[in-house]
C-alpha cells in the first residue's frame, strides 16, 4: 500500500490534539485514530506506535525553527542582530503552530527525559555558539555583562509564554478589536526592546 499523504495529515492534525489533551502517556492509538477518522490497523501502517509519531509531530514542528537557527548561525551578525533574528524565527514559527509550546510544556512535565534528549540533537549547538558569542562580546565591552542564560531564559519565556496562554490571548486581542497575529506581531518590538535595554552599553 501506498502511504497517502493527505491521510498522514489527518493522523497528524489528529494526534497533535490528542496528544496536547493527554500528553504521551495518556494517548491511545486508538484515540488518534478516532480523532482522525481512520481505524487503527491503518494507523499502524503508518506508525508502528505512538512514541513514533510523537516524534514525527514534534520533528516537524521544530524543522523550520531548527532550519532558521541554522540559517542564522551561518551568518555573521553581533548578538544584538542575533537576538532580534531569534525572536523573529520563534514568533513566526510559533504563530504557525500555536498548541506546540503547551504541547511540549505539559510532555516536559510528565516526560522529561524523551522532550531533552530531541531538544539535544536539534538545539543544543546552536544555545552553546550563542552563548560563547554573548562572553565574546561581554569582554570586548560590545555589550553589557550579564548571565548569558539568564537572559536568554527570560527572552524564551517572553516569546512562549502569550503561546502557552494563547485561548486567554486571543481573547484579550479579541476585546481589544485587534487580530491575535497582530497583538503577537507587535510584540516582537517589545521583547526586542526589552533586550535592548539590558545589553546596550
Amino acid at each position: 500500500m501506498v502511504k497517502d499523504k493527505n491521510t498522514e495529515q489527518r493522523i497528524f492534525d489528529a494526534a497533535r490534539i490528542v496528544f496536547q489533551q493527554k500528553g504521551l502517556a495518556g494517548a491511545r492509538m486508538q484515540e488518534i485514530a478516532d480523532e482522525a477518522g481512520i481505524n487503527k490497523a491503518l494507523l499502524h501502517y503508518y506508525y508502528r506506535s505512538k512514541e513514533k509519531l510523537f516524534e514525527a509531530i514534534f520533528n516537524e514542528v521544530f524543522s523550520n525553527i531548527v532550519l532558521g537557527l541554522q540559517n542564522l548561525f551561518s551568518k555573521e551578525m553581533g548578538i544584538l542582530e542575533r537576538f532580534h533574528a531569534i525572536v523573529e524565527i520563534y514568533i513566526d514559527n510559533l504563530l504557525k503552530n500555536p498548541h506546540i509550546p503547551l504541547f511540549v510544556i505539559n510532555e516536559i512535565n510528565q516526560n522529561p527525559e524523551k522532550i531533552i534528549s530531541i531538544l539535544n540533537d536539534k538545539v543544543v549547538i546552536h544555545m552553546k555558539n550563542f552563548l560563547i558569542q554573548m562572553y565574546q562580546e561581554m569582554n570586548e565591552g560590545k555589550i553589557k555583562k550579564v548571565d548569558p542564560f539568564q537572559l536568554l531564559m527570560s527572552v524564551i519565556g517572553m516569546i512562549i509564554f502569550p503561546f502557552a496562554v494563547f485561548p486567554a490571548i486571543k481573547g484579550i486581542a479579541a476585546k481589544n478589536q485587534m487580530p491575535v497575529e497582530t497583538f503577537l506581531q507587535d510584540r516582537k518590538q517589545i521583547i526586542i526592546g526589552y533586550i535592548e535595554n539590558i545589553l546596550k552599553p
